[in-house]
């Protein structure tokens, strides 16, 4: 995953669309280090950020967001 890639996904995340549709499963255990690379579609990462990153106050939890950009640039190619 690219940096531009992060702030589609970010945009799209920080938007009211629903992603309550989209299946993370691909996903799981993207931090684990036996985890697969994997492709997903942008809305996929979007949900995972809204998922781990955005906190119940309405913020982001930038130390989360950065564990999972750093997973994702190695571990996620963004369709």
């Amino acid at each position: 995953m690219t940096k531009d890639e992060l702030k589609q996904a970010m945009d799209i995340a920080r938007s009211d669309r629903d992603l309550s549709s989209i299946d993370l499963t691909p996903l799981t255990g993207y931090a684990l280090r036996d985890f697969q690379p994997v492709t997903v579609a942008v809305e996929a990462v979007a949900s995972m950020i809204r998922w781990q990153c955005f906190t119940l106050a309405g913020g982001i939890d930038g130390e989360e967001l950065n564990e999972l950009a750093d997973c994702f640039r190695r571990k996620v190619t963004v369709i």
